[in-house]
């Protein structure tokens, strides 16, 4: 049985945008009971409007000393964000993370995010499936 990321990505997912404050990233996050979000754009060009990851905010950012008004832009990753095709393998999902030591990516189709995988997702699929 071939696992794919659309099986047990988390969906929907909670977006921002740079200009968002820690405050209010702190408020998706407690309210929406996730750990990462990522933060997003739109293309200006007037033919197609195109969405664009500009990076990720996690918990683990905003829990650093920073103010309640500093912005987004100010303490999101941008340079360890890993997107994956919700027809992707969970295998190579999971290797993926691994090998860029990170706990969240952002699963994509047709350009658009449909969902996000954490750490936590794949321990919640292990515990669906007999390991004996």
């Amino acid at each position: 049985m071939r696992i794919q990321v659309k099986d047990f990505m988390s969906s929907p997912v909670t977006t921002a945008t740079e200009e968002s404050s820690v405050q209010e990233i702190r408020t998706l996050m407690k309210e929406n009971g996730i750990h990462a979000i990522p933060i997003i754009s739109y293309s200006e060009d007037s033919a197609q409007v195109e969405m664009i990851i500009r990076g990720i905010v996690t918990a683990t950012d905003i829990n650093k000393e920073v103010h309640d008004n500093t912005t987004v832009k100010d303490i999101m990753t941008y340079t360890s964000v890993h997107v994956v095709h919700i027809d992707s393998s969970a295998q190579s999902a999971a290797k993926m993370m691994l090998r860029h030591k990170v706990h969240h990516i952002i699963a994509m189709h047709e350009g658009k995010i449909k969902g996000m995988i954490s750490s936590l997702d794949f321990v919640k699929l292990v515990a669906e499936y007999s390991l004996e």
